[in-house]
Order: C-alpha cells, then sequence, then structure tokens
C-alpha cells in the first residue's frame, strides 16, 4: 500500500475515475477520495459520465463533472476491474501520464502503472486504509461515502465477503455518520421510475432448476418507457434472491447493441461463472457486457449456472 500512497502525495494535478454505470461504492470510494486528497491540498476532479443521481445526498457529488478536456498528470482509477469498463467520457487515459488502479474485485487486470488490489468487500474499505495510513480525520464528508459504498456493496454487510475489519470499519465510522439514516437513503429509497421498472423485472421472472436459479430482463424500451437509466436498473438483480430456495439470480439488461449480464447468488461463486464469457467480479456478485442474441446468452449463461448448481448440490449433502 504504501508505494502508492507515495505516488499519490508526490502527484498535484489528478483525477479521479471509476467503472460505468456506477454504484454505490463506485461513487462512494471516488468522493472519500476526493475529500481525502483535497485534504492534502492537491488540485483533484472527479470525472463520471451520468453519475447516478440517488447518491446527491453525498457531499461533493455537486462537484462531479461529466466530462472534462483538462490536462492531469495522475489518473486515479476506483473501483474498476478492468480497462474496458472505465467510466472514460473524455478519453483522459489516453492523456495522462500515471495512471492507478485502486481496486477490491478479485478478476482485476491490474492495468495501471501502480495497482492496489485488496480482496475486500468493498473499494471504500481500501480507500478507508489508505485515509487511514496518511492519518487524515475522518469528518462526516469523509464518513458518508465510505459508509454508503460499504453498506451498498455488502447488501447491507448480508454478503459472505464481509471481514471482521470490515465490521471494524463500521464501528470507526458510526461515531461520525448516521449508519441507519445512510442505509435508508443507500439501500431502501426508490423512485417511483425505479418502482415501475422493478414491477417489470418481476413480472419478467422466470425460474429454473427445481427453483434455485431465477432469471429476469429487462429491454431498452422498458427503460424508456419508465424513464430510468442503466444506473437505477443495478439493484434489480438483487430482488429474486429474498425468494426461498434461490441460490442465484441473473439479471439481462439489453441495451443497444449488448446485454449486460448480472449475477448474485448465496453460496455459488458466480464470477467463476462470467469468467467463461470474459466478465469478473466478485464470489457472489459478477458480471459481464456481451454482443449476443438475448436467447443465447441466457442459454449459456443458463447451463453454467446448472452446472454449479450440481456441484453445490452435491457438496453441501
Amino acid at each position: 500500500m504504501n508505494n502508492i500512497i507515495d505516488k499519490v502525495l508526490t502527484s498535484n494535478n489528478i483525477v479521479l475515475l471509476c467503472h460505468n454505470n456506477p454504484d454505490g461504492d463506485a461513487i462512494g470510494s471516488t468522493l472519500a477520495m476526493y475529500h481525502a486528497l483535497k485534504k492534502l491540498d492537491k488540485e483533484v476532479d472527479i470525472v463520471i459520465n451520468k453519475p447516478p443521481k440517488r447518491f446527491n445526498f453525498l457531499e461533493g457529488f455537486q462537484d462531479i463533472k461529466e466530462e472534462s478536456s483538462k490536462d492531469y498528470d495522475t489518473a486515479i482509477i476506483l473501483d474498476t476491474a478492468n480497462i474496458d469498463r472505465v467510466n472514460d467520457p473524455s478519453d483522459i487515459l489516453n492523456r495522462v501520464k500515471r495512471k492507478y488502479v485502486i481496486d477490491h474485485h478479485i478478476s482485476n487486470t491490474k492495468y495501471g502503472d501502480e495497482n492496489l488490489v485488496k480482496e475486500r468487500p468493498a473499494c471504500c474499505q481500501i480507500v478507508y486504509e489508505i485515509i487511514k495510513e496518511l492519518n487524515i480525520e475522518i469528518t462526516k464528508e469523509l464518513g458518508e461515502p465510505l459508509m454508503t459504498g460499504l453498506l451498498t456493496d455488502t447488501g447491507g454487510f448480508s454478503h459472505q465477503d464481509v471481514l471482521p475489519s470490515t465490521f471494524a470499519m463500521a464501528e470507526d465510522l458510526s461515531k461520525i455518520v448516521n449508519i441507519s439514516l445512510l442505509y435508508d437513503k443507500a439501500l431502501r429509497t426508490i423512485t417511483i421510475n425505479q418502482f415501475n421498472i422493478k414491477k417489470i423485472a418481476l413480472d419478467n421472472l422466470e425460474f429454473y432448476y427445481n427453483g434455485k436459479v431465477a432469471v429476469s430482463y429487462i429491454t431498452e424500451e422498458d427503460m424508456i418507457n419508465t424513464g430510468v437509466d442503466q444506473n437505477d436498473c443495478g439493484i434489480l438483480v438483487n430482488i429474486p434472491l429474498e425468494i426461498e430456495g434461490i441460490e442465484v439470480s441473473i439479471f439481462l439488461r439489453k441495451y443497444k447493441e449488448e446485454i449486460r449480464v448480472s449475477l448474485r447468488s448465496k453460496h455459488i461463486n458466480v464470477n467463476e461463472i462470467v469468467k467463461v464469457f470474459g466478465g469478473g467480479g466478485h464470489i457472489n456478485a459478477a458480471g459481464v457486457t456481451v454482443k449476443m442474441p438475448y436467447e443465447e446468452i441466457k442459454k449459456q449463461v443458463l447451463e453454467e449456472v446448472g452446472k454449479r448448481i450440481n456441484e453445490w448440490s452435491i457438496s453441501s449433502k
């Protein structure tokens, strides 16, 4: 960790980037890093195309730029496993001198000049560890994005990859932020448009492998008709896991010429499944974007999931 910290400390003109269709961890880790670097008197921007407005309660959200023509000496890319997933509308990565990657995905391809990749349930936990290493005081403006990222990427501390150190971080932040209020804003509250797209996803729900696997989808037309964008759809894959007996949830989102495939699980390693198609993520949460007919990718993913379901069923007896 010290190596990348030293590199960042010698940088002055910094831009922070994250992944396409950013979630709470991407927004939280970039905003927390933004505030931390500001405290170190660094010149820093966040550039994110279409940041999800549901996180606009976080201080600094209004400072996010959707594009930038500025020249930066350093780019720090957070919560992004590979360079193809970087949210970079202004082609900044081709203009910066140095690229530093901070990430928690086990599938990270280490595409930076320096890479800090640690197995943590959220990228925000790595940013928290950096901030503690730098002895920066964690104020409310720092604590709220850190806790938001932690809550969203751990599913409210329900995922298997949550560590004792994660709870220690939450305990530390609880002295500064209102966790219950952040949970309500980040995980519970949805707009009427999000509610309407949720209804469509539930209407499209199908079950396979004796009720152990749920599949749902939405189309670009559904998104247009309900007034949502891709950022509003990330939570839909989690809903079927609330159903008794479901081990894997598969969610397919058709947009333009591509299909985004998202998987969530309770016990099965879905990262190994999406790796077959060139994707990645975590043990219980992973995804991939493909250019393939809907029925074909659905069939292939179901076949891969079926193999793991059978293996898990045998091993869990």
